[in-house]
């Protein structure tokens, strides 16, 4: 009898204890059995360095996630985040491992990475490759897989889907965007924007095997050049075979020589210097492009282009409109369209450059038929001398054929 007394005085003693420490470090037990259930569940294209969760201040902190990028590519990471920070609100009042869910999420240094291959082909195209990724195997020391297999035994918590609601929005404050373009230059043309703060809304798919859908508006400054700022709105459907996104951007004092890489081929001149400013619609719909644009150009220096190869791309003629940005020393309106395929896009201009370039025909015209009446009257002269060149008539459907 008295060893059954000393018995059970023996576990009732163990379980206070037990209770007792597992009251006392609940914080690291909750921080373990966390880490175990992501370790164990999380897809192995997410690394992370450490996660931490406050329960008085229901705050949640994420160090050092990284999400994987495809192989073949630059860099080794499509985006790193040194720091998440959240608040959290809990499904069941009663206890926290019956799952939690995650609001105002913030991102504090995000860098994001697009990379584009020599092929063409962007790296965010060939994320379906890095989604078919299994579990990782994260090393653990012997404390972390006691504490984190103990309390994981008792945790109801199976499945990432149990343990967590992650809201759609994320914030980014003192972002860095980094296009980096091996198509363009094979040493890997880099494009940058700094200092970004933007907002992020994600459709995640189910136990964060993917993205279903993802749109983005923001503000930065474009290769960290103070007042050259640029700001968009961006839809992004990776679910689509070839690309699929609807961009809008607003720029402001762009200094765009740093894309004459991209444009030179299409443009009708060369650009020596020159700054612009407004609207760019960039529409993708599996490769097809859909685009309206306005640029105000200041400051711009040109030279007509020798090689003619351009004139594919452009069904109107270019004669005109190299004149019209020539011979204007102030802001120069030029808006044009985009049709046709990533491959083969097609340029055609808009209605207020049509505007400006019809009114230079109608001067021309004008001063044609003035000139001509001079000539008539010098004309009235005797002379010996058959008259040379076009007539007027001939001169004026030129111009409108050139037109």
């Amino acid at each position: 009898m008295r060893i059954v007394k000393i018995t059970i005085i023996t576990l009732l003693v163990a379980a206070l204890a037990s209770a007792g420490y597992i009251y006392l470090n609940r914080q690291e037990l909750l921080n373990k059995s966390i880490d175990k259930v992501l370790t164990d569940i999380l897809p192995s294209y997410i690394e992370i360095d450490g996660l931490s969760l406050d329960i008085n201040k229901k705050t949640i902190r994420i160090e050092n996630l990284r999400i994987l990028n495809p192989e073949g590519f630059l860099h080794p990471y499509l985006a790193e985040a040194p720091l998440i920070s959240c608040n959290y609100k809990q499904r069941d009042g009663t206890s926290l491992l019956k799952g939690i869910s995650i609001e105002d999420i913030k991102l504090a240094g995000l860098r994001l990475y697009i990379d584009r291959g020599r092929d063409g082909e962007l790296n965010i195209q060939h994320m379906k490759e890095v989604l078919k990724g299994s579990v990782p195997i994260k090393k653990m020391g012997a404390k972390a897989k006691v504490l984190g297999i103990f309390s994981y035994l008792l945790s109801p918590v199976k499945n990432i889907n149990q343990l967590l609601d992650i809201g759609p929005v994320f914030n980014i404050s003192s972002g860095v965007f980094t296009f980096s373009d091996d198509y363009i230059d094979a040493g890997g043309y880099v494009t940058t924007v700094e200092d970004i703060n933007a907002v992020v809304v994600l459709s995640l798919q189910k136990n964060l095997k993917g993205i279903n859908y993802l749109t983005s508006e923001g503000r930065g400054v474009l290769n960290g050049k103070p007042r050259q700022y640029i700001e968009w709105d961006t839809k992004y459907d990776p679910t689509t075979e070839k690309l699929t996104m609807a961009n809008k951007f607003i720029i402001r004092g762009i200094d765009f020589i740093h894309f004459m890489p991209y444009y030179d081929k299409f443009s009708p001149f060369i650009f020596k210097k020159g700054r612009a400013s407004g609207e760019l619609m960039f529409n993708f719909d599996n490769g097809n492009i859909g685009s309206m644009n306005e640029i105000r150009f200041s400051g711009t220096e040109i030279e007509p282009k020798k090689d003619h190869t351009f004139n594919k791309f452009w069904p109107t003629g270019t004669d005109d409109l190299y004149r019209y940005f020539s011979g204007s020393s102030g802001e120069i309106v030029f808006d044009f369209k985009i049709k046709g395929t990533i491959d083969e896009p097609e340029f055609h201009l808009g209605s207020k450059t049509k505007q400006a370039l019809s009114r230079m025909v109608t001067f021309k015209i004008l001063d044609i038929i003035f000139n001509s009446d001079e000539d008539q009257d010098a004309s009235q002269q005797p002379s010996d001398t058959p008259p040379q060149g076009k007539s007027d008539v001939e001169k004026i459907l030129d111009i409108l054929k050139d037109f």
